[in-house]
């Protein structure tokens, strides 16, 4: 019931299993207990679980010893109810999507489509935009020109929407079709209002049903040039795998956020993975430039 049925929690099923007699030290009721605890931690950020901390939080939870936990763990494992790699115990979909997210971003890193880059004409770019870039900010939209994949980074008031702005005039003067979209409602409006360009929540962009799931994937995929997403460092692993499978290998994809700002909401820390892995280009901006209100 626990395992199964959604508005079935492991306690009220617990409770349920002792009242027709079920054995406190049941494998059953073991391994629902497991998952149980792996999922609601996971669902606070980690995407991973060292056997120590399964078994020490599982055994608060059940009300017995670790050491009677253990051979159902492994019995776990070995069954593929968990997964096990380089003592890092995952839950089977939270394995599946970071690895999966990890080799489509790095095979779009490595992706060249054979496409001749375009020259920039900065002067022409800043009467545009309406802004003067300085040097950073330059090598950012020099980067997000040349790069299949990108990510912007920097702390408040850094010039990430600055940049932004720039990319997307730049974007436009190549008659590129641009993707803006970002985590929630609320950051959507925002940084479509201060780029002035429409943007949606990812999941909107993902054609989300609840029923149904995901609409965009690799069989639909998004269709315009460019995607960028804002916000970045609220996207969980989840979110993260359905977007990347949605994006195809030509899409240029650019990657906004501050890994110290807004963290995700469900499992994984995918912005700060990204940029830890260095294999994805990044550009960090760290000039304030408090005076401007865009920024």
């Amino acid at each position: 019931m626990a395992d199964d049925l959604p508005n079935v929690g492991f306690k009220t099923a617990d409770d349920i299993a002792m009242k027709m007699g079920f054995d406190i030290d049941s494998p059953l009721r073991i391994q629902s207990g497991v998952l149980y605890q792996m999922k609601m931690i996971c669902n606070d950020g980690d995407t991973y679980l060292g056997i120590n901390d399964i078994l020490e939080e599982s055994a608060a939870l059940l009300d017995i010893d670790e050491d009677i936990i253990l051979p159902i763990v492994k019995d776990m494992i070995h069954k593929g109810i968990l997964i096990n790699e380089e003592d890092c115990i995952y839950l089977p979909y939270l394995y599946e999507a970071e690895k999966d997210t990890a080799e489509r971003l790095a095979y779009k890193a490595n992706y060249e489509d054979g496409e001749e880059i375009k020259e920039i004409d900065f002067d022409e770019l800043q009467k545009l935009a309406n802004i003067e870039f300085d040097e950073k900010q330059i090598d950012a939209i020099k980067l997000a020109n040349t790069s299949n994949i990108m990510v912007l980074t920097g702390g408040p008031g850094t010039g990430k929407t600055t940049v932004t702005r720039g990319i997307i005039e730049m974007l436009k003067k190549q008659k590129k079709t641009i993707a803006l979209a970002a985590p929630t409602g609320k950051a959507a409006k925002r940084i479509s209002e201060l780029t002035g360009s429409p943007a949606m929540t990812i999941h909107r962009m993902l054609e989300y049903n609840p029923a149904l799931g995901y609409q965009r994937d690799e069989q639909n995929p998004l269709t315009e040039s460019v995607l960028i997403v804002d916000e970045a460092s609220m996207i969980n692993i989840e979110l993260m795998h359905n977007l990347i499978k949605a994006v195809p290998l030509k899409m240029k994809l650019i990657i906004i956020g501050d890994v110290d700002q807004l963290p995700s909401i469900g499992s994984g820390n995918v912005l700060r993975d990204i940029i830890n892995s260095k294999k994805i280009p990044v550009i960090k901006l760290d000039k304030i430039f408090r005076q401007a209100f865009w920024l």
